[in-house]
């Protein structure tokens, strides 16, 4: 199966640099990110995808809407697939970061009532188990810049500082193979 796996593109919360996992916060696409999605959705336009997977976040939902209009596949929402629950809900991610960097173990470390990076991954995974039981040539999933570390360290076998060393651009598009 082919994944097209796709960040979304740039939000109101990426400029002011602030951390969203809630799916009732009003994290939206800018213009920029529109126009990030509009030239992914003609760059993937000859791509055959029969399914589209996307988080509950408004912005992988616009991401999508506007990526699948050359497509028209179904559109599945699966909670798995949102951003890290870090535990700094609209905090700046410099609040983030730092406490990760005062964290004993980063990996392991959950802030807040938040999820750690090792749970993300484990998440994902889930994620990854059920879909390769599904019957799909290839599908597009639309999550955030987290989720799709996740996915390269899990489908490249990398070492989870390896994955997140890896950094997908909002409105890129990173192809898998599983």
């Amino acid at each position: 199966m082919k994944l097209y796996v796709v960040r979304h593109g740039q939000t109101n919360y990426n400029e002011l640099g602030l951390c969203n996992s809630d799916p009732k916060v009003d994290v939206h696409l800018t213009r920029v990110g529109i126009e990030q999605a509009k030239k992914l959705a003609s760059k993937l336009k000859s791509t055959d995808i029969e399914q589209v997977y996307v988080s509950e976040l408004k912005r992988t939902i616009q991401t999508a809407q506007i990526v699948n209009k050359f497509h028209n596949a179904p559109i599945v929402i699966d909670a798995r697939l949102n951003d890290i629950r870090f535990g700094y809900e609209g905090k700046h991610y410099s609040e983030y970061h730092a406490a990760l960097d005062r964290a004993g173990d980063k990996w392991t470390a959950r802030f807040n009532g938040g999820e750690s990076i090792t749970d993300l991954r484990e998440r994902t995974q889930d994620f990854l188990n059920d879909l390769k039981i599904q019957d799909h040539r290839s599908v597009l999933i639309v999550t955030s810049g987290g989720i799709i570390q996740a996915m390269y360290g899990i489908l490249g076998n990398h070492a989870i500082e390896e994955s997140w060393d890896f950094r997908p651009d909002k409105g890129s598009c990173v192809e898998f193979d599983i």
